[in-house]
């Protein structure tokens, strides 16, 4: 079976999802959406990255380490961009015959800059750039959500409650 045959025949088999509305409140709680776009030359581990969403506009250079072709299928991506540094897990969830994985599930590890404090993942799909020459991995987009972990004062007055863990990334939503 070819990969695009795999690729239509597990996206037929996908269970429909009806689309629920989350109201403003609840999806800043599970933060904010970010879309990461990678591009890698055919068969290497160095390319190039955007990043979009979440306040966090940004490019530079991606460099992963391990193999989503490997026995365990993960991989620690570092992207090194204009406003920081953002260290990755992937995993691959999805194996077919000899393929590396397709889809996948990526998780914020590090950071600094702009990313220090980010927490929250996703999911990938991986695609080749369609020269026929390429490997399945040439082209990564990574969906998910991210939030920025509120750093905790060295001390607080006594009898002042403590800061919330966690806030969104980005302006506050509107009232």
């Amino acid at each position: 079976m070819t990969a695009s045959a795999l690729l239509v025949a597990l996206l037929l088999a996908a269970p429909a999802v009806p689309a629920t509305r989350r109201s403003p409140a609840r999806a800043a709680a599970l933060g904010q959406r970010v879309e990461l776009v990678v591009r890698f030359p055919p068969w290497q581990f160095t390319g190039a990255f955007t990043v979009d969403g979440a306040g966090l506009a940004d490019r530079g250079v991606a460099h992963d380490r391990g193999s989503l072709t490997g026995p365990d299928g993960a991989v620690v991506r570092v992207l090194s961009g204009e406003r920081g540094t953002l260290t990755l897990a992937l995993r691959g969830e999805l194996h077919a015959s000899s393929f590396p994985a397709l889809f996948g599930r990526w998780q914020v590890t590090g950071g600094t800059g702009a990313y220090a404090g980010l927490a929250g993942g996703g999911s990938f799909t991986a695609t080749d750039l369609g020269t026929g020459k390429g490997s399945p991995l040439e082209l990564q987009i990574l969906v998910g959500r991210v939030l920025a972990q509120r750093r905790q004062p060295a001390w607080r007055a006594a009898g002042a409650p403590p800061a919330a863990a966690l806030r969104p990334v980005g302006p506050a939503p509107e009232r």
